[in-house]
């Protein structure tokens, strides 16, 4: 019994293991944020809450002021930002009038009013008789909306500035606005690693007063929305990882988090999903029509003439008055009691937010940041918390147990399918089993499990809505995984058991060209032997960047660990790249794209190599650095150089009939030598050759770098720096290149003079990191130099003869 089952045990615990180093490591862990915004967008919007006794008036507690498209239109002459004394204001005492309860800013004012600070500038410092300051006008709003019953909060932020001591501040509106210490509640919020906002922070700290929670704006807004008191505040009960605040009892997301998962009530309120109007999850209101009073002059647009007439036959516009005057059949004002949210939404503010609805309806649309708030000061107000079994998705001191136990109840239920059916039937049970756990996670999550019922019969718009506090979100990537992971090896273990021989191919090429290209040489029945092929082929050459200076800093043993950790991680991607490897010449490597099988793309797959490579080595130096102590500063800064060209080569078995080695030959090889240790001389760390390029140029990111004529050749040869692939350009290089390539062009033309002053402006806009001693603009300003003092012929095509290798 036990050597029946017993292997298929161990690999039910190899799984497991598997599985649970995957969720501890965290890379399941956006898989399951994926799965959570499904869940989302299958229980749908939370808009018909309306009906719930929670929200009897058909709205949500929040309100949406927006600075949206019509508004930025409408109020353009004003200029953004907008003047503080004649629309903020305006919108302060305008919301104060009709009854809001608390009015929020998602905007900070943390400087001086744009148009106070022009006509002080104009008027020597002093503000003219009559003007009115914007700062203060703002700070009389708000002591005019206290007057009247309405809160105002206003936004703050935390800033980090490694060079300044505290390395943090703390930014508030300014002096003037606080002069009448308005309240403010901290704006950041931070995204997961996909990019998505899911979190919402109860309190941050500066790093210098970590004892000082500092609460976030929504926190602020229910504050004064249910009136709770200074004391005793914000406390944390340790035995139910949960804060208390007045009425509200907030579960924190895992004990070290100061926050709670965002449960987000429905699309962006300005999207048109499916629908032709907004689809306003929030009641939203352009903030023009808050300050568009009868006081108020707002400019008019002639297209807009026959809307404004039909929405108001007097003429007027008056879009505030229309929203609050029983005269236009409308009882009460919609802001009354209501926490009016203010913030933008148009687009060159770039202030938006992906979250779980997303893509909802397959229409991709972002969310305003503001309206996020909303979201979350809604989910306070409600206690409409997201409850996660273990408290937090990722594995956690709060999870582990959960986490551990549904996976060893997974993995052994999918080892029961495999020892008992065969593999066929096995795999039905097994994807049968995923099935449930994937519908019981929904059920928990919208509190219908017979969701999947509706779902296929067409009826999704049946699924229930689950109540405040009732939605529950499992993590079920990692169970899935494990019953994937126990299927497929046991399954490929009694698969592997009969294949005992390697094949003849792994033998002699199983060292240095990826397995899937050594399976398509099986397929082919490509034969070992002696003698070579002709054929157009990139080589790829590389090596460290002063690897001998290493060898003086570390011990012989520091050195061969070392490199065998680089070694393996640049042929791990060589590999992954299809490309072939042909030797080590101690930290060089030597490979080639296109041979013993063909390879599409070849160039390209050399270039993706390359840059990846570097992307690899940046890893490693984090890795090195993190280790302290353990390395020298040097390993901690290394860098390595490649050169690619591609060009007719022999690839082949060169040897002896009993020993051989598959390498290439040809000038091209040389070519692909001298581009990688010639890239020293340009303070670069990839260069490519011309054919290369003009294969792969669409795929990548480039400077053009020189007409050069290599050491050891006669011929010269246009060559490239490659930089990242397509649209990843790092920070300040796009201002780079463009000043780079117009000095360049100068150079070219001849005109050394203007083209020595141009790349001393380039060279200002270089990246010098540690280890990097020159770069291409100051090679060129050096040429210029020489050129101004001794011009080249009339005849020069632009080319240089290199002198080192």
């Amino acid at each position: 019994m036990l050597k029946k089952y017993g292997t298929g045990i161990l690999f039910t615990v190899l799984a497991i293991i598997v599985a649970l180093t995957l969720q501890i490591l965290g890379l399941l862990d956006l898989a399951n944020y994926k799965f959570l915004d499904f869940n989302f967008q299958l229980r749908g919007p939370l808009s018909s809450w309306a009906a719930h006794q929670q929200h009897p008036n058909d709205s949500l507690d929040v309100i949406l002021i927006d600075v949206d498209d019509e508004t930025f239109r409408l109020l353009g002459d004003y200029g953004w930002p907008y003047p503080r004394g004649k629309i903020w204001d305006r919108v302060i005492k305008n919301l104060a009038d009709v009854g809001a309860k608390v009015i929020v800013f998602d905007i900070q004012f943390d400087t001086r009013d744009a148009h106070t600070s022009r006509v002080l500038s104009v008027f020597n410092g002093v503000l003219p008789e009559g003007y009115v300051d914007g700062d203060v006008a703002i700070a009389e709003a708000i002591e005019y909306a206290r007057e009247r019953g309405t809160e105002v909060v206003m936004a703050s932020t935390i800033k980090s500035e490694p060079s300044s001591i505290p390395p943090q501040i703390l930014v508030v509106p300014n002096q003037y606005i606080m002069a009448v210490n308005p309240d403010h509640g901290l704006v950041d919020i931070e995204e997961d690693k996909d990019h998505f906002t899911r979190r919402y922070p109860v309190f941050s700290a500066l790093a210098h007063e970590p004892d000082i929670w500092r609460l976030s704006l929504g926190m602020k807004a229910v504050k004064y929305y249910l009136d709770i008191p200074d004391e005793p505040g914000l406390t944390f009960d340790p035995v139910l990882s949960e804060f208390n605040y007045g009425p509200l009892k907030i579960p924190t997301y895992g004990s070290d988090h100061p926050g709670f998962l965002t449960n987000i009530y429905g699309p962006a309120s300005h999207a048109r999903i499916g629908k032709s109007e907004p689809w306003q999850t929030f009641k939203r209101f352009p903030m023009v029509w808050i300050i568009d009073t009868e006081d108020f002059e707002l400019p008019v647009v002639e297209e807009d003439t026959d809307w404004m007439d039909t929405f108001n036959p007097d003429g007027a516009l008056n879009m505030m008055l229309s929203m609050v005057d029983p005269e236009y059949q409308i009882p009460e004002s919609p802001f009354k009691g209501k926490i009016c949210l203010i913030g933008v939404s148009v687009e060159v503010m770039h202030d938006y937010k992906s979250t779980a609805f997303f893509d909802y309806l397959g229409a991709p649309t972002l969310m305003p940041g503001f309206e996020y708030h909303a979201n979350a000061t809604q989910t306070l107000l409600d206690q409409n918390f997201i409850q996660i079994l273990g408290k937090t998705i990722e594995f956690t001191s709060d999870s582990a147990l959960s986490q551990i136990t549904l996976i060893i109840i997974s993995a052994l239920i999918a080892y029961l399918f495999i020892a008992f059916f065969n593999p066929l039937w096995g795999g039905v049970l097994v994807v049968f089993e995923g099935i449930i756990l994937f519908s019981i996670n929904v059920g928990l999550f919208t509190t219908d499990h017979l969701w999947l019922f509706k779902w296929i019969s067409g009826n999704s718009e049946e699924i229930l809505v689950p109540l405040p506090g009732e939605t529950m979100f499992v993590p079920i990537m990692a169970p899935l995984a494990v019953m994937a992971l126990t299927y497929l090896t046991n399954v490929l273990y009694k698969f592997m058991a009969e294949q005992k021989d390697k094949h003849f191919l792994k033998d002699t090429f199983g060292t240095y060209i990826a397995p899937e290209l050594i399976d398509q040489m099986y397929a082919q029945k490509q034969e070992p032997k002696l003698g070579g092929d002709a054929g157009i082929h990139t080589a790829f050459f590389t090596d460290i960047q002063s690897f001998s200076s290493f060898s003086e800093k570390l011990t012989a043993e520091e050195v061969v660990e070392l490199l065998n950790e680089y070694l393996t991680a640049m042929t791990d991607i060589l590999l992954e790249h299809k490309g072939t490897l042909d030797k080590y010449i101690g930290d060089a490597i030597v490979a080639f794209y296109g041979a013993p099988v063909p390879v599409e793309n070849h160039e390209y797959m050399a270039c993706l190599t390359a840059v990846n490579m570097q992307l690899g080595l940046d890893d490693l130096r984090r890795k090195w650095q993190s280790e302290g102590d353990r390395w020298p500063e040097i390993v901690h800064h290394m860098q390595n150089r490649i050169g690619i060209a591609t060009g007719d080569m022999v690839t082949g078995n060169m040897g002896s009939a009993m020993r051989m080695n598959y390498t290439m030959m040809g000038d091209i090889v040389n070519t692909a030598a001298r581009l990688e240790s010639g890239a020293k001389q340009y303070g670069i760390y990839i260069q490519v050759a011309e054919a290369t390029y003009l294969a792969a140029k669409d795929g990548f990111e480039w400077r053009d770098l020189d007409y050069a004529i290599v050491k050891g050749k006669t011929e010269p040869v246009r060559v490239y720096e490659l930089i990242s692939t397509k649209g990843k350009l790092p920070e300040g290089y796009p201002d780079l290149l463009q000043t780079y390539h117009a000095a360049l062009e100068l150079y070219r033309g001849k005109k050394f003079t203007e083209a020595l002053e141009a790349f001393k402006l380039s060279d200002s806009k270089e990246d010098m990191f540690p280890g990097r001693n020159t770069n291409p603009s100051r090679v060129y300003i050096e040429r210029c130099k020489t050129f101004i003092a001794d011009p080249p012929p009339e005849d020069w095509d632009g080319s240089y003869q290199l002198t080192e290798k």
